[in-house]
């Protein structure tokens, strides 16, 4: 004999779940919103350097008067940024610092100011 299972019944685990998992990766990506400034040390002469996250994704490095757009993402304890010619600059995340490793091997360390 089959039993029956109703579209309903299994509707509402599979929601529960989506909006458990959408809620949790949202909740981390949005600790790191805000704006990060790269130590004293670590920046050009050209001026500050200056990292802002925001909420949707979208990031803005900024150094000096110049400002790069880019998409990021969190994965793990690492931050990702995606360049505009398709690479991947991955950052480790600890509490409010981000240490970005720049292609050449140069760290830069940045901490959040807001």
């Amino acid at each position: 004999m089959r039993t029956r299972v109703e579209f309903r019944t299994l509707l509402w685990p599979v929601l529960l779940c989506l909006v458990l998992c959408f809620s949790l990766g949202c909740e981390s990506r949005d600790q790191l919103v805000g704006t990060y400034v790269a130590d004293a040390k670590d920046t050009p002469k050209l001026g500050e350097t200056a990292l802002e996250l925001k909420d949707n994704a979208v990031g803005v490095w900024k150094v000096g008067d110049e400002e790069v757009t880019f998409s990021w993402y969190k994965k793990g304890d690492q931050l990702r940024v995606n360049t505009k010619n398709g690479g991947v600059i991955v950052g480790e995340i600890d509490k409010d610092v981000i240490r970005i490793t720049l292609p050449g091997s140069k760290m830069m360390v940045f901490k959040k100011v807001k």
